[in-house]
């Protein structure tokens, strides 16, 4: 097949649920996703386990399962290192098989972008554009942040969140009376690899009842009202080129960048002394991208670029739910703009961008919105759908921006990597092991318990990865190969199946089996996929929850993530939620036009390489859709 000019833009909405997605659409809410499911083919996509972010935006840039990438959970364990050892996924240095296709088409002579994108980072090939992090979802993203947002309080202001988070700054006024109040501060670089500090005065009046603040930074002044954004404030600051090198092949010039911050007066009562400043991430205007020339040609034309969406903010009541939207959207719009720009106007080929607001708002608040969700109040859901809807709406608008772009020789791939569902319970995995025998404790001479490997059979590494401590390949090793251990994971598969809840009487368990055996199904099979694999009944979750102290085996769900994906199968749905992602495609070599097709994760990316005349990338596994394209 002769290559083509052919290009396709993928637009990544981390944590999309199509039953949320379609719903919404039906009332009429999504315009722009029902012009596009009506342009060409859409329905759900299919994850491979575990449904989470770094394993499925992998494998869709690969067209390889986790068998072959290696990464098939949160965080991986590489055999023969300790078994309480894991790291993340999200760069390209942990999968060392499968080729991303913009590394391909680097190597083909083909210019192609990733932005936030996972295995993006450290860049390798200099025909790849990486923008902004490898996709790690922080809300203080690396390498690029030179600052995380903050929040600056006055007088009796004590904003704690629900789970006793006191990240806030309090600061004494230097002046302050009924009519004005000034103050104090900084804007800092916290990133090592950025140092600098400038220093910032606010002053806060009020004329009538609107009180307005004035800050003066380096000798500029900036305005702003009551719950209003002021203008963006651009300081300079030093930058450690070589701790930055390491992330890119291009040779980095220049020791300072010019960082862009904004400041949002979220509540002032002068009569009380009390100010409440959210000031938002400070992030590089050019500096943010393996291109600094042509990321600062975008920042210019499209506005700042951020990489941080700082849910917790507003968790916290750090800031107001305008200004929550208001940071979702910057990001989100930008991608859209971006990802039309660089295909029609910069000559790439290949544009792939992730958001990943909808995953982090599920996290946090899908169980204000789900009535699935033991913590549903009928009540106080309202607000909660209404902030949802507007999320869903800045959504449907960058898929709008994308498709009124969208020329003759290009293809729009629209999807998500998973979805979320609401949980109602943390499963203990390693303290069931432990009070079954499996897993073992020491106490040193100051009292310190740990695992006394010597003693211990079992231990689950990652997530949903259990493994066992096998003589030879684990560095205690006790257990024997061959029969002793094939034995032991029978044991183990056995107790783990008949696992029930007491409280209902349901399995906590729906599989339980050997990845190396039986893990072809669900494209398991690596030697970092664990020896034991299981998945959870739909409101049970796995993540967060490995650790081995304590005598509880099932606890209600704690702390932010009361909304979750990964621990299920990845076709399940369990309320408004489910595992699985959206899918739509339509534009160019798209005629399956109004039909619903669900696609699995691997077979994206080698479809939109037939529809460009591209070969497949080196161990790519996933099928070529023809369903979708011209007969």
């Amino acid at each position: 097949m002769k290559p083509t000019q052919n290009k396709f833009i993928m637009l990544g909405l981390d944590g999309a649920c199509p039953g949320i997605i379609q719903e919404a659409t039906r009332r009429g809410l999504l315009p722009n996703f029902k012009q596009l499911a009506e342009r060409g083919v859409h329905g759900r996509s299919l994850p491979v386990p575990s449904s989470v972010t770094s394993v499925n935006w992998t494998s869709i840039a690969t067209g390889a399962p986790p068998s072959v990438t290696g990464i098939s959970d949160f965080a991986v364990h590489t055999p023969g290192t300790p078994l309480d050892e894991a790291h993340d996924v999200f760069g390209k240095d942990v999968n060392h098989q499968a080729e991303f296709v913009w590394d391909a088409y680097a190597q083909r002579g083909y210019r192609a972008a990733t932005v936030s994108f996972v295995g993006a980072l450290p860049q390798t090939w200099p025909g790849h554009l990486a923008i902004g992090d490898h996709g790690y979802p922080e809300e203080y993203s690396l390498p690029y942040s030179v600052a995380p947002s903050r929040l600056l309080v006055t007088g009796t202001l004590n904003p704690v969140g629900p789970y006793n988070w006191k990240e806030h700054e309090t600061i004494t006024p230097t002046q302050s009376s009924r009519t004005r109040m000034e103050l104090t501060t900084h804007i800092t670089a916290c990133n090592t690899p950025y140092s600098g500090q400038h220093p910032v005065t606010l002053t806060i009046t009020r004329s009538g009842h609107a009180p307005q603040a004035e800050i003066r930074v380096g000798g500029h002044v900036y305005a702003m009202g009551l719950r209003e954004w002021s203008p963006w404030i651009e300081c300079a600051f030093t930058r450690d080129t070589a701790a930055l090198q390491k992330w890119q092949t291009a040779p980095l010039t220049g020791g300072t960048c010019r960082g862009l911050t904004r400041m949002r007066l979220v509540y002032a009562d002068l009569e009380r002394g009390e100010i409440q400043v959210y000031v938002s991430p400070v992030y590089p205007a050019d500096h943010f991208s393996s291109e600094d020339e042509l990321t600062s040609k975008l920042s210019e034309e499209l506005g700042p670029y951020s990489d941080n969406l700082p849910i917790s903010r507003l968790l916290m009541g750090w800031i107001d739910e305008d200004g929550f939207i208001d940071e979702f959207r910057l990001q989100g719009l930008w991608q859209a703009r971006a990802a039309v720009r660089l295909a029609n106007d910069h000559g790439f080929k290949a544009v792939l961008t992730k958001w990943h607001a909808f995953d982090k708002f599920y996290h946090f608040f899908l169980q204000r919105i789900d009535p699935v969700s033991d913590l549903y109040h009928p009540a106080e859901a309202p607000p909660f759908e209404a902030l949802h809807t507007r999320l869903l709406q800045v959504a449907d608008e960058m898929v709008g921006i994308v498709l009124e772009g969208l020329r003759e020789d290009t293809t729009l791939v629209v999807v998500s990597d998973h979805g979320l569902m609401a949980s109602r319970k943390s499963v203990w995995v390693n303290r069931f092991l432990a009070q079954h025998g499996y897993i073992h404790f020491a106490e040193d001479a100051a009292g310190k318990v740990t695992i006394d490997w010597s003693r211990t059979r079992a231990y689950v590494s990652a997530y949903l990865c259990l493994n066992i401590n096998t003589r030879g390949r684990d560095p205690q090793g006790i257990v024997s190969p061959g029969p002793e251990r094939d034995g032991l994971i029978a044991e183990l598969i056995r107790l783990l199946r008949d696992w029930k809840d007491p409280e209902t009487g349901a399995h906590v368990m729906t599989d339980v089996f050997e990845p190396a055996k039986d893990g072809a199904w669900y494209g398991l099979g690596h030697p970092a996929d664990g020896d034991i694999r299981y998945f959870s009944a739909p409101g049970y979750t796995f993540f967060r929850s490995t650790d081995v102290a304590g005598r509880e085996v099932l606890t209600p769900t704690e702390g932010p993530y009361l909304g979750d994906h990964g621990s299920c199968r990845p076709t399940t749905c369990f309320g408004r939620g489910s595992e699985l992602g959206i899918f739509y495609a339509a534009g160019c070599g798209i005629e399956a036009r109004g039909t619903t097709r669900d696609v699995g994760v691997c077979d994206i990316v080698p479809t939109l390489l037939h529809i460009a005349g591209e070969a497949p990338l080196r161990h790519q596994q996933g099928a070529v859709r023809y369903d979708w394209l011209k007969p």
